[in-house]
């Protein structure tokens, strides 16, 4: 059972599990004539969502209306719906927190554009193409018309919903790194990669895999039989090189130790992107 902190509206609770964690609640009907100290069956919810460790949610609660918060779990739910992913549970408070500013119209008057904005719609494809609808969203729901660069913003935060234990600081380096990555696949074979394509969604999951990887040190984690990995180095030899290329370059930058497994791995999705994208 859970036990009521706050009834946010009709639909939405704050409340405490028997593990004495704070827990935002969505259920239709879930917070009528509910208040504190009342016992509530966590069957009744539709979705949980627990704040990060050091996250101080009664505060969080304060800043953002329970309107706001529920346009915001309609869009998680529209993400984990469309991606086919389960996200973690602290885009809520990330992208409600987000929001909360972007429908401040002078946060739009005093911030910026960045560079990265115009890379995202091709970097992250499936996750631009939904954020796109949120924005739509919000619209119909809120009343706000925000700016198209918003939905690369969104887009982020599925990206990094997606990432465990990883903060927007990062994700935003990994798609830096994403980027240059890409960069040096279509100047070495002279091609101009489509972005929407399987392969390149593929191709653009295994590098988050790739990166989190050397990131979080798992060097033995993928292994490949040595002969087909000759194979692989002699049949594909430009996507071999490129993956060569993409090793020194991580491994100068950050100061990594790439394993000749993960490059073999690497070339075939290179090699993949490569003869799709051929003229």
């Amino acid at each position: 059972m859970l036990t009521i902190i706050k009834s946010l509206n009709n639909n939405i609770i704050l409340a405490k599990s028997e593990k004495n964690e704070e827990l935002i609640i969505f259920g239709t009907g879930i917070g009528f004539k509910k208040k504190h100290g009342d016992l509530v069956d966590e069957s009744k919810a539709t979705k949980v969502f627990k704040a990060e460790k050091n996250m101080q949610t009664r505060t969080f609660l304060e800043q953002i209306s329970p309107e706001l918060l529920a346009v915001t779990e309609k869009i998680v739910r529209l993400g984990e719906d469309k991606l086919q992913k389960k996200l973690n549970q602290s885009i809520l408070f990330s992208l409600a927190d987000h929001l909360q500013f972007a429908t401040d119209e002078k946060y739009h008057t005093t911030n910026k554009d960045n560079p990265l904005q115009w890379e995202i719609p091709y970097l992250y494809y499936e996750e631009y193409e939904v954020s796109k609808i949120a924005v739509q969203i919000i619209q119909d729901d809120l009343g706000y018309t925000l700016p198209k660069m918003e939905a690369a913003f969104i887009a982020l935060h599925f990206v990094n919903a997606q990432i465990d234990s990883s903060t927007m600081e990062e994700t935003i380096q990994i798609t830096k790194l994403i980027k240059n990555i890409v960069k040096i696949i279509q100047r070495l074979f002279e091609v101009n990669i489509d972005k929407t394509t399987i392969n390149y969604s593929r191709f653009i999951t295994h590098l988050r895999y790739f990166i989190a990887r050397q990131k979080m040190k798992q060097r033995e984690s993928i292994q490949m039989d040595e002969a087909l990995k000759k194979t692989i180095e002699e049949r594909y030899m430009k996507s071999y090189a490129c993956g060569l290329m993409i090793k020194e370059m991580v491994e100068k930058e950050f100061n990594w130790e790439v394993t000749y497994d993960e490059i073999a791995f690497l070339v075939i999705h290179i090699e993949r992107i490569f003869q799709e994208n051929r003229s």
